[in-house]
């Protein structure tokens, strides 16, 4: 017997329909008993509806003034070590990239130590500013031990997705992944390239590993906090984490 599609979901669905095709960051929604008659369900059902929406960004509720839709929201949703690039096609997006910066380096303590370097190891360094329908959307910054990409250059013509290119030409495939995901205030770097409203940026960081358990990448995304939410759920190593809009904004 198939499992029944709860009605929450079904007034959540018609709802993002309708955000998305008739209304305006700012517009109000109608109020919680005309999308009970519209959708002929209960409040309960409607109330549900709507906290779901409020939580994946899409909504907000203030009591006394009622439902507002916010600005569009980038979903970042990873299964395993999938790439960005992936995950923004999945959504019907055109990802881009605007610039790519690549070098070879002699990482920080940190980068180092995540992907077990000795001393005077170095790492080859890729910095890109990504867009999403031409628009900035983040910085990622992507490094690799110089030992497992020989070859890889400033020549080199980056496709997308860093991933399918490292395992494409050298074989490297992620399986797990270890990862931190914070929030803190933007340098001013950040707010020019990515043109920030907010002053406070999501920052998620991540190791990647092969088969046999060896770090071979280790990256870093910098977004707007106001309006990129990260999921990820990792095969191997269990990571499950949404981070929401407005962190540390009062």
């Amino acid at each position: 017997m198939k499992n029944k599609i709860p009605l929450y979901h079904k007034v959540y669905d018609y709802l993002l329909k309708k955000i998305e095709k008739e209304f305006n960051p700012g517009d109000l929604l109608p109020t919680q008993s005309e999308i009970a008659k519209e959708t002929e369900t209960s409040l309960i059902t409607v109330k549900r509806a709507i906290k779901e929406l409020e939580a994946m960004g899409y909504v907000e509720s203030k009591a006394g003034k009622g439902t507002t839709v916010k600005k569009p929201q980038i979903v970042d949703s990873h299964v395993g070590v999938s790439s960005w690039t992936d995950s923004i096609i999945g959504q019907g997006k055109v990802p881009s990239t605007a610039w790519t910066k690549i070098e070879k380096r002699a990482p920080s303590h940190k980068v180092s130590a995540a992907l077990g370097l000795k001393a005077r190891q170095k790492t080859i360094y890729v910095e890109r500013l990504r867009l999403i329908d031409s628009r900035p959307i983040c910085l990622m910054y992507n490094e690799m031990p110089m030992h497992l990409v020989p070859g890889f250059n400033e020549e080199i013509k980056l496709e997308e997705s860093i991933y399918t290119y490292l395992e494409e030409n050298y074989g490297l495939i992620g399986v797990s992944a270890d990862e931190e995901v914070y929030a803190r205030e933007a340098t001013a770097y950040e707010i020019n390239i990515l043109k920030l409203k907010s002053p406070i940026v999501l920052v998620i960081e991540r190791t990647s590993y092969l088969q046999d358990d060896t770090p071979y990448e280790a990256s870093c995304i910098i977004a707007a906090a106001d309006s990129y939410v990260y999921r990820s759920r990792q095969i191997n190593k269990t990571v499950d984490t949404e981070i929401l809009r407005n962190l540390l904004t009062e």
